[in-house]
């Protein structure tokens, strides 16, 4: 018994050793099989949980469709619209007592959470998404699953992250990775997914975090296939552009599209207006106005993909899918405006199929004989919608793409694309409908290219190793090699630096000077901010929970991080 609890000692030892060389590897930025492993980690970890928030709304769904004797479109008008006013009810009596902070949910809490300096994902506000969810979309509250999964996804990641005690930048990355298998899993769109994170989360693309990004989408959707079965979103028809003659009409609905989709920011933005209210009044608010959409259009309610099911195949009259865009722009903008915790990707699609669909309906007529099908134009309004509405048009393109498995649609869709997105964006100047809820808090995001530059990197990657720690400061030698001096004076917990260099015989020793702690996972960014904040010249790093001198592995100077900011300084070699 005494050598098993030796070795089990040793073995814990050598554990311990190695999981500390993982972490100290994963401050650099360059650490692409650390990154790869935890890439891996986070694909099988949001797969899971998106799989299990998916089951839960679908459970939920059955119990609502048994208790109200059908589904959505089956429902008498009163019922449709007694769903959503009782939805809202519950969610009113669940969410108002939690402060409003933990009311935030979605894609939008992801960049929140991204513009902050230490990424963390509270468990409350995962809570809040999972179950405020599937409790809104059952209850028929027009919104989407897509953008609640990439919150849980990129929560579940960054939170093994998180027991792990990685650096703050490679938890930066476990969050994009799960957004990016999230998307991956809930659309079968694995490269999707991968251009989501890095356009829409990130907002930046490098090597070092395409790689793990990639592997975790991968990952997601293998392992969702293995435990789920095959995921169709919707069955694509056979989808195609007649002839080159549809290229002026494909613009024209690049311009139209682009303008609903603004229209579509602008409402979104007004109900957002109403967020310091307290949370019943907005649920109720929410409620009444899905509930009026509802009994003039039940396609409105929940997610709403029956609606792009049959615009691809072109089978909604043109008077349905007028009521249809306008019911589903006035229900969508109010529920996730208003602060519901649902999301806005699917309705974007089903808006934007409607509005293809309603399109090609008018190029039937005016060019029978030439125009492609309805069901044509609404596989591009999905496309258009989507990537002006939420600033993403290549996440849209490779979205159609993907679910098409069709590469004759690239050219109209890239078009189309690229029209809707300049039209809302430039000319009539809407910011993308993630950045609303931002705004709102007075968060900018993203960083600027200095700032991303400094986020890639912890401070463990550029700090000076070299230092001794002394008890007082008579020593008038540096021992070793030591760089720098870190003078306790009997005060762990408030030491000072003094450049070891100077500390020669016959050369006058530099005077002692102050500093400030910083956590070793802590990133660059965070470095110079303090830096900045506090006055002086140099931190110490520490480790562990504490900071005092014991604990102290290493220094960081401003001089050192102001030659990595400008390029000067390259990383140190690791093992």
């Amino acid at each position: 018994m005494p050598q098993f609890v030796i070795n089990r000692s040793n073995s814990a030892r050598r554990a311990g050793r190695r999981l500390g060389a993982f972490r100290e590897r994963l401050a650099d930025s360059g650490a692409m099989p650390q990154l790869i492993v935890l890439g891996i980690a986070a694909g099988v970890t949001t797969s899971i949980a998106v799989g299990t928030f998916f089951a839960i709304i679908d459970l939920a769904e059955a119990a609502v469709t048994k208790l109200a004797g059908g589904e959505f479109s089956q429902l008498s008008p009163a019922m449709r619209a007694a769903l959503p006013l009782g939805g809202a009810a519950l969610l009113a009596v669940a969410l108002t007592p939690l402060a409003a902070r933990r009311h935030r949910a979605g894609v939008a809490h992801v960049l929140e959470r991204l513009a902050q300096r230490r990424v963390r994902f509270p468990l409350s506000n995962a809570l809040v998404q999972c179950l405020g969810g599937a409790t809104a979309l059952s209850a028929g509250f027009s919104g989407g699953a897509e953008g609640p999964a990439a919150h849980l996804g990129a929560a579940s990641s960054a939170s093994i992250g998180r027991r792990l005690k990685i650096p703050e930048n490679s938890l930066r990355v476990m969050a994009a990775c799960g957004a990016a298998a999230a998307l991956a899993s809930s659309f079968n769109t694995p490269m999707a997914g991968v251009v989501f994170a890095l356009e829409v989360v990130l907002m930046e693309y490098t090597a070092a975090t395409f790689i793990p990004v990639l592997v975790a989408a991968a990952t997601a959707n293998a392992v969702g296939y293995s435990m789920f079965g095959h995921n169709e979103t919707f069955a694509m028809p056979s989808l195609e552009m007649h002839s080159y003659l549809d290229l002026p009409f494909v613009m024209f609905a690049g311009l139209a599209i682009g303008a609903l989709a603004a229209a579509f920011v602008a409402a979104l933005r007004g109900f957002a207006r109403l967020g310091r209210h307290p949370f019943w009044m907005r649920a109720g608010l929410a409620g009444g106005i899905t509930a009026a959409a509802a009994v003039a259009a039940p396609a409105v309610m929940g997610i709403g993909y029956d609606v792009v099911h049959f615009a691809l195949l072109g089978q909604i009259a043109w008077p349905a899918l007028l009521v249809i865009v306008a019911a589903k722009t006035a229900a969508s903008t109010a529920c996730v405006g208003l602060g519901l915790p649902v999301g806005v990707i699917a309705p974007t699609l089903v808006i934007g199929a409607a509005a293809g669909e309603l399109i090609g309906h008018l190029g039937g007529a005016w060019a029978a004989a030439d125009a492609s099908s309805p069901g044509f134009y609404a596989m591009l309004g999905m496309a258009a919608m989507l990537a002006a509405a939420l600033h993403a048009p290549l996440t849209a393109l490779l979205i159609v793409l993907e679910l098409t498995s069709n590469l004759h649609v690239i050219l109209p869709a890239m078009l189309i694309i690229a029209i809707a997105t300049t039209t809302a964006r430039h000319a009539l100047r809407q910011p993308s409908a993630f950045m609303v809820p931002l705004r709102g808090l007075g968060i900018s995001y993203p960083p600027s290219p200095p700032e991303q530059h400094l986020l890639r990197n912890a401070v463990a990657s550029i700090m000076e190793r070299r230092f001794a720690l002394l008890a007082s400061d008579r020593a008038a030698v540096a021992p070793g090699d030591a760089v720098w001096l870190v003078i306790a004076n009997g005060d762990e917990d408030a030491v000072r630096l003094r450049r070891a260099q100077g500390a020669r015989p016959g050369a006058a020793a530099p005077a002692n000077e102050p500093t400030s702690f910083i956590d070793v996972r802590a990133t660059l960014l965070e470095a110079r901010e303090q830096l900045d904040r506090t006055g002086v010249n140099a931190l110490c790093v520490h480790s562990g929970a504490a900071a005092r001198a014991a604990n102290v592995v290493g220094v960081l100077a401003r001089a050192q991080l102001d030659a990595y900011a400008a390029g000067e300084c390259a990383l140190p070699a690791r093992a």
